[in-house]
């Protein structure tokens, strides 16, 4: 399953959305609370899922440990979670392992790369700023994409 092309924000949302509600909510009043900005629920579900910062169960969606912390501890430890998570996902692999050979990799070769996995330019965009936040890669002047 390919990593799904949503925003790091439209998870952490999600995330405190859930945890805001208690932890454990029936998925039907998280399309409620949540704002339309979220976009298809579903994907930004199975996103957090892939992550383990979500589980869904019988209609339900539960924060894991690593969601709650994801929520209640500073930034900087979820970002270390998810750069050691995100190194096992496809395409975030192929990424890291193209820039760390080349050492800088054009932004034209980057989107080449992931549009192999399927993703448009949106998704790419997505999956290139999830790279950024989880610091498995960094952007040099606004062309590179080198490591972080």
């Amino acid at each position: 399953m390919k990593f799904p092309a949503v925003a790091v924000d439209q998870v952490l949302g999600l995330l405190k959305v859930v945890h805001n509600l208690g932890g454990r909510v029936d998925a039907m009043h998280v399309n409620d609370a949540v704002d339309a900005d979220l976009g298809d629920l579903s994907h930004v579900i199975d996103a957090a899922e892939m992550l383990g910062l979500l589980r869904s169960s019988g209609g339900d969606l539960l924060l894991t440990e690593s969601g709650k912390a994801a929520v209640e501890k500073p930034l900087r430890e979820l970002q270390r979670y998810l750069r050691d998570v995100l190194q096992r996902v496809e395409p975030f692999t192929a990424l890291v392992r193209r820039v760390a050979e080349a050492k800088r990799v054009s932004m034209e070769e980057v989107e080449e790369l992931l549009r192999k996995y399927g993703y448009d330019e949106r998704g790419v965009r997505r999956i290139l700023n999830w790279a950024v936040f989880a610091q498995l890669v960094e952007i040099d002047d606004g062309q590179w994409v080198v490591p972080s």
